[in-house]
């Protein structure tokens, strides 16, 4: 719904998103001019004061109608979400959608003598842009190493021809690894820049340990790789 009535394709491309003019937002404010309504009913206003501003809250009521509405049109069962809730979902989507919106318009610089040029604020997009796209890229290697690993202990624990030791040495790599989490995870990223680091959640001179029972587990994740393929090619 919230994607629907802005006309844009996603909640990180508003750039060219075209917010409600100011003088019309602060007539509402003011009491002095009509609110949302007709082609501007969902409509958001971007100036000084967006976040909490009246014309802003006016949208999100008239979203949130839409949003239980369409439970009645695609007949979904049971009670609906509660109107808190999909304001709060709602607002969540407007404050990103505002950063996406301000990526590429001037700001004052860090001196604060003045605004930056056309140029400046392109260029600082741009490279936050860059920013935002090696951080997915290693969170989604960071998420597939996790899952990787997980999936090869449960496979490694299932085995009824695990030796008592081995068992309690797997048993062991999950609990680190279900403490390290997504976030705690190595990438081809992390693993040859030194100055980002393996986040862990353990004492430090633990960390050795648990790199090397990782790194068993790696090298058992590339075995089962090879015999599923193995095993495939047979078929």
């Amino acid at each position: 719904v919230f994607i629907g009535s802005t006309g844009m394709t996603r909640i990180n491309e508003f750039q060219k998103y075209i917010p409600i003019d100011n003088a019309i937002a602060q007539a509402y404010e003011d009491c002095t001019g009509p609110g949302p309504e007709g082609p501007t009913k969902n409509q958001f206003f971007f100036g000084q004061g967006w976040h909490n501003s009246r014309w802003n809250r006016h949208v999100l009521e008239n979203l949130i109608v839409e949003v239980v509405n369409q439970q009645a049109v695609f007949r979904i069962p049971g009670e609906c979400i509660p109107s808190e809730v999909i304001r709060i979902c709602l607002q969540d989507h407007l404050k990103q959608a505002h950063a996406s919106w301000q990526l590429d318009k001037p700001r004052i610089c860090a001196s604060g003598d003045r605004f930056e040029s056309a140029a400046e604020a392109q260029s600082r997009a741009r490279a936050q842009e860059r920013n935002r796209s090696v951080k997915l890229k290693v969170h989604q290697r960071k998420f597939k190493k996790y899952n990787e690993r997980l999936e090869t202990l449960d496979a490694l624990l299932s085995s009824p021809h695990l030796s008592i030791t081995d068992r309690a040495k797997w048993k062991l790599a999950k609990q680190v690894l279900l403490m390290l989490r997504t976030e705690g995870q190595s990438s081809e990223h992390t693993e040859s820049d030194e100055n980002e680091s393996l986040v862990t959640y353990v004492p430090f001179y633990r960390r050795r340990i648990v790199g090397q029972i990782l790194c068993e587990v790696d090298q058992e994740t590339a075995a089962l790789k090879l015999r599923t393929t193995q095993s495939k090619g047979k078929q």
